[in-house]
């Protein structure tokens, strides 16, 4: 497992007030507990944690100063709009405890089918494993060069270091290449006019 730190310092206020005033700052409110210790609230910068969410990250060494550990995010709070991170849990772990996380897919390559009109779908973003806290890898690149129409890549497909299983059936699909849709042209228009089903004209009067 990379090590991957992020920094911050405890946080010395409390309540929402004191957490609007921190937000405005460029702060991120968090909560680290677990393993029967205590609670710690921290700060972490808005925008180290939002890049190290995008990458993919889930397991980090975090340094609050007085305050070293290692935790597992457990929830992200989010503003309104969806857009920022406005607090952070974390769960203490040891990292040779054995847990279950959800690690980032990554497509490497162009697939073949795609060239053909075909359409590469990503159906699991993540996958969920489990394993000792050391072994656990940050991302799994799964290689689709040699992905034709209608092939796919899953579960026991995925190589993973030793110690560490994925928790899906061998069959579930995480990565498909779609064969194009062909339209079907619209049925043609028949001419045929159906009767006027009505009265016979009358018939002329015998003279």
């Amino acid at each position: 497992m990379e090590e991957i730190v992020l920094k911050g310092q405890l946080r010395q206020g409390s309540g929402s007030a004191d957490a609007r005033r921190v937000r405005g700052e460029g702060w991120t409110t968090g909560n680290l507990y677990g393993h029967g210790e205590k609670n710690v609230d921290f700060l972490v910068s808005q925008y180290e944690l939002n890049r190290l969410v995008h990458e993919g990250h889930h397991l980090l060494h975090l340094d609050f100063g007085a305050v070293k550990d290692v935790g597992i995010m457990k929830e992200l709070q989010f503003d309104t709009y969806g857009d920022k991170i406005t607090h952070v849990d974390f769960v203490r772990v040891s990292l040779d405890e054995v847990i279950e996380t959800q690690v980032e897919v990554r497509a490497i390559g162009n697939a073949k089918g795609v060239a053909s009109g075909g359409t590469l779908d990503i159906i699991r973003h993540e996958v969920p494993v489990r394993g000792k806290a050391r072994d656990l890898p940050e991302h799994v690149d799964l290689e689709v060069d040699g992905l034709g129409l209608g092939d796919a890549i899953r579960a026991k497909d995925v190589k993973l270091p030793a110690g560490v299983e994925i928790l899906l059936t061998p069959e579930d699909a995480i990565i498909v290449v779609h064969a194009p849709v062909i339209e079907q042209p619209p049925a043609a228009a028949t001419d045929v006019v159906p009767p006027v089903v009505g009265t016979e004209p009358p018939k002329p009067d015998a003279k």
